[in-house]
């Protein structure tokens, strides 16, 4: 009975005993090397960066972080955030000042005060581990001017893109950068677009100000149509050439006819109609109040004095009177029966009843009576004759 007793009791032990192992299935200390490797995740990076940070120029402000690791009798492992007035509070040592020194120079004095303060054995390791976050203005030809967060690594154009981008009349070829210490940097964003050039595209600090200016449409301002995404007015740097703009700033719809782009311009007054080549985009330059539209693939072009302007879908059969009425029809100064159709290979008609082609220009000029008299009424007219004449009368003229 006893020797039934104490294997009994054996066999509940070695169940308890086995109970307690089978939850863990970790060999001792392990714990801690769970804890240690937490921690390390816990401070790795997290911003994604064009670059490695250089520790010889990066300075050091309120917001950054940093891992400490002091090994003596203990081994410290300890993230610390440099606070608003660029001090460092180390736990047990002390206070120490690393406000706008490069992070070369802030692991020697962290290193120099935690062995004069505490530790005077102790093997000190200092990191960079994430980077602080800082408002920045930016005012002026942007969708969403006001203060937007970045770190000393974005750049002009991630503010740009966080500000909602640029607004169309924005004069992207001349914005101006306030520094904190009042120097004024001026960056023309377009090489940056053309070429990548970085000096283009800085980067920023604490203090900081972008202004964007808007353009002058008369001075500056052209009309983009047709076959592109986000068509309207934009502003051109001078002697921008149609190749360099189309490049930068225009986005092509799918069925985008770039062997047909046309060119208006205003000429004493009247329209100018010029077909614009590929191999003539890089030599043609863009002047204030031109237009420049875009055909759909093989489509028909609309241009004059109608009231939507623009490119068309080709539909076979279709008569040039077709294509004004989905224009939206003629202007009060325009003459439909006057109309010119331009075909691609150079040949002209006229008339509405004239059957359109793919690529075809269709042109509404003005009427006689608009462009002889312009908007002055018949009655104005007769008003001026009739002043003319008794004032003639009045002078004693035969």
């Amino acid at each position: 009975m006893q020797s039934f007793v104490r294997i009994s009791l054996l066999i509940l032990f070695v169940i308890v005993v086995q109970a307690q192992d089978f939850g863990r299935l970790q060999a001792p200390g392990s714990e801690k090397e769970k804890d240690e490797i937490q921690s390390i995740e816990a401070m790795q990076p997290v911003l994604a960066l064009e670059r490695t940070v250089d520790p010889d120029t990066y300075n050091l402000g309120p917001g950054d972080e940093l891992g400490l690791n002091i090994i003596t009798a203990e081994n410290i492992t300890i993230s610390l955030i440099i606070s608003p007035t660029g001090d460092l509070l180390i736990p047990s040592v002390g206070v120490v000042h690393v406000g706008d020194l490069t992070v070369t120079t802030a692991i020697k004095v962290i290193n120099t005060f935690i062995h004069n303060e505490a530790y005077p054995t102790a093997k000190v390791n200092l990191m960079l581990l994430n980077l602080r976050s800082f408002k920045i203005q930016i005012a002026g030809a942007v969708n969403e001017p006001g203060f937007v967060v970045v770190n000393s690594l974005e750049r002009l154009s991630d503010v740009i893109e966080l500000s909602g981008g640029f607004h169309q009349l924005a004069r992207e070829f001349s914005v101006s950068i306030t520094r904190n210490n009042g120097e004024v940097q001026l960056v023309n964003y377009l090489n940056y677009l053309r070429n990548g050039a970085l000096a283009d595209n800085p980067v920023f600090r604490e203090g900081d100000i972008i202004h964007v200016p808007f353009g002058s449409m008369d001075k500056e301002g052209i009309v983009l149509r047709g076959a592109v995404m986000g068509s309207g007015y934009d502003i051109i740097e001078p002697d921008e050439q149609l190749g360099y703009f189309l490049q930068r700033r225009v986005k092509f719809n799918q069925n985008a006819d770039l062997e047909s782009v046309v060119v208006t311009k205003r000429v004493n007054g009247d329209n100018v109609y010029t077909n614009i080549e590929p191999e003539d985009f890089f030599s043609t330059n863009l002047n204030a109040g031109e237009t420049i539209d875009i055909l759909w693939e093989k489509g028909v072009m609309v241009n004059g004095f109608v009231l939507t302007p623009g490119g068309f879908d080709f539909f076979p059969g279709y008569t040039a009177a077709d294509y004004i009425s989905m224009a939206g029809g003629n202007s009060v100064k325009g003459n439909p029966d006057r109309c010119s159709v331009r075909h691609t290979d150079g040949t002209e008609e006229y008339g509405q009843a004239t059957e359109i082609r793919r690529g075809d220009v269709i042109v509404i000029p003005r009427t006689l009576k608009d462009s002889i008299i312009g908007e002055t009424s018949v009655l104005q007219i007769l008003v001026s004759v009739m002043t003319i004449y008794l004032t003639f009368i009045a002078t004693g003229g035969n």
